[in-house]
């Protein structure tokens, strides 16, 4: 008979396992987004990261209010983390939208996962808090699904150092950024409700998110006041900023309560299914007309990224055993 912990246990990895890959498919919507709209030259890609930060901002704000607990830590050393969280995920976002202008959608998406690689090292680093041989071999699997994943068919031409670079420090800075979300829920955790009890670790995330956003989104509104090139100049700015907003943000609530209730590397091991998602989604495009958005592949490639699918869907099951001990 299985006991009320374990049954308990495997209700928060399942939740957690579908915030993440419910996440995961947020993203490389939101990546298909910003290139089709950020491919239009003339700082396309700046006032499309700072008008949806504007708008993201916004609607955080009453998700602030809703999520605001009865009581703050008194413990005020979240703020580190989340000064942290911003600063470098603003950093990250600034480099993937650069890096969207120079590669498709599809092999950018597959490459982030090498965010993974310097997360678990991160998180490998601190006391008591190092990955198992299982956990281990996930992130392998991971990311040598995302090195097959980002191989172009016939006819594509290999990644210049340039937006390569661009790409790895990229990954650093979103790997920091995670680690800043894993610190802030955890500072905020302790806050108490009406009751007096703490809150729940998915009422930690959801705050996280919320207050972080509408951090972004006060700089953002910052920026707009004063640099008058990212401001709006047609209504197709609002309603990209607007689209890339309502991808992204419905993805970082997501990810906010997989992180809170399955940690920062299984739950980049989910996101890492973006890659798959992405390439499964743009490759349709491409089928249907949309080349700006994606090469087309042919039908060995395609099949190749399937099965880097089926690869990274395995890595998965290996981590989610590996931390339940089954």
């Amino acid at each position: 008979m299985v006991s009320v912990p374990a049954l308990a246990r495997f209700d928060t990895l399942a939740l957690g396992v579908t915030a993440g890959l419910a996440a995961a498919l947020a993203s490389a919507v939101s990546y298909l987004v910003s290139r089709h709209h950020g491919n239009r030259g003339d700082g396309g890609s700046l006032r499309l990261l700072v008008q949806a930060h504007a708008v993201m901002g916004i609607a955080s704000l009453p998700l602030c209010w809703w999520l605001t607990p009865a009581a703050w830590p008194a413990d005020r050393r979240w703020l580190v983390p989340l000064a942290g969280s911003v600063l470098t995920y603003l950093g990250g976002q600034a480099g993937v939208f650069a890096t969207l202008k120079q590669m498709p959608a599809s092999r950018v998406a597959p490459l982030l996962g090498l965010k993974l690689v310097m997360l678990a090292a991160f998180v490998s680093l601190q006391p008591g808090t190092g990955l198992t041989p299982p956990q281990w071999l996930a992130v392998g699997m991971s990311v040598a699904a995302a090195a097959i994943l980002q191989r172009g068919g016939r006819g594509s031409t290999a990644i210049a150092v340039r937006p390569l670079v661009m790409l790895l420090a990229t990954c650093l800075s979103f790997a920091v950024s995670d680690l800043c979300i894993i610190g802030l829920i955890d500072g905020l955790a302790p806050s108490r409700d009406a009751s007096g009890g703490a809150i729940s670790r998915l009422h930690a995330g959801g705050l996280a998110m919320a207050v972080t956003y509408a951090l972004c989104g006060g700089l953002a509104g910052i920026a707009l006041a004063s640099l008058p090139a990212v401001r709006p100049r047609d209504g197709s700015d609002r309603n990209a900023a607007c689209q890339y907003a309502v991808a992204w943000l419905g993805g970082m609530a997501a990810l906010y309560v997989c992180f809170g209730l399955v940690g920062a590397v299984l739950g980049n091991v989910l996101q890492s299914t973006r890659g798959v998602m992405a390439i499964v989604i743009g490759a349709a495009l491409a089928r249907a007309g949309w080349h700006d958005l994606e090469e087309r592949v042919d039908r060995a490639t395609f099949l190749r990224r399937v099965a880097a699918g089926g690869l990274m869907i395995a890595a998965i099951a290996v981590y989610v055993t590996g931390t339940a001990g089954w």
